[in-house]
């Protein structure tokens, strides 16, 4: 059977990072001004569901009530994606044709993103890559959130296919986790905000340098079996 292959949203398909860290940027002086985490520690949430992550930032900084620091944060936050969503996203170079052959080639393609619905259809529309996808999860349709497998199990189910049988795409480390834990084949991207050794250092079966990688999955996952 030709395998599933599911792709992360974020830093995968669409370059949000200027859009998330300003986002991130704009929540913190507005509720913890002068405390911004380094940009390497915002990046290192990226992946994982925002209102947890928020959460933990907001008990880090001493709150004393974390969750509802982290609920006013959180609305700030979208507040400002909202009103710059469509200025702040970029496409990545190569993407499109990159799906449209993977789905020429006879396999299923689907996102499975920690994003809210509305703005990861959004984002998706912007560049017309919702097209491509037979499966979509969201943070919407799950009670956990990556790195727990369930968001992947619940594409996999969507489906009809195993687990074993689908290919999971992402950039960040919380994306390669989950897939390993779903027990799917993972694959990690270098062209979103990760560095290299933070991806190899959880073990993805693949690294791809560029979307044009993409092109020539099947070969390069078998290849790295043979």
């Amino acid at each position: 059977m030709t395998p599933l292959v599911l792709f992360d949203l974020d830093g995968t398909l669409v370059d949000t990072t200027d859009l998330i860290l300003q986002s991130f940027a704009h929540a913190f002086d507005a509720h913890l001004p002068g405390r911004l985490p380094s940009r390497r520690d915002l990046v290192a949430t990226f992946g994982r569901s925002l209102p947890a992550a928020l959460q933990e930032l907001a008990a880090e900084n001493g709150a004393a009530d974390p969750r509802a620091l982290a609920d006013e944060m959180l609305a700030t936050y979208r507040d400002f994606q909202r009103q710059h969503h469509d200025t702040l996203i970029r496409s990545f170079d190569g993407i499109d044709a990159a799906l449209s052959a993977l789905h020429s080639s006879g396999h299923r393609l689907g996102v499975v993103t920690s994003k809210m619905r509305h703005f990861a259809r959004r984002g998706m529309r912007l560049f017309d890559l919702e097209r491509h996808f037979d499966v979509a999860v969201f943070h919407d349709d799950v009670t956990r959130h990556k790195p727990d497998p369930e968001p992947l199990l619940e594409a996999a189910r969507r489906a009809g296919v195993e687990p074993a049988e689908a290919i999971y795409i992402g950039d960040s480390t919380h994306d390669i986790v989950a897939g390993r834990a779903a027990g799917m084949t993972t694959v990690a991207v270098l062209w979103g905000p990760f560095e290299r050794e933070v991806l190899e250092a959880v073990g993805p079966d693949l690294l791809l340098d560029t979307p044009a990688d993409l092109l020539d999955l099947p070969q390069r996952l078998r290849d790295r079996r043979a």
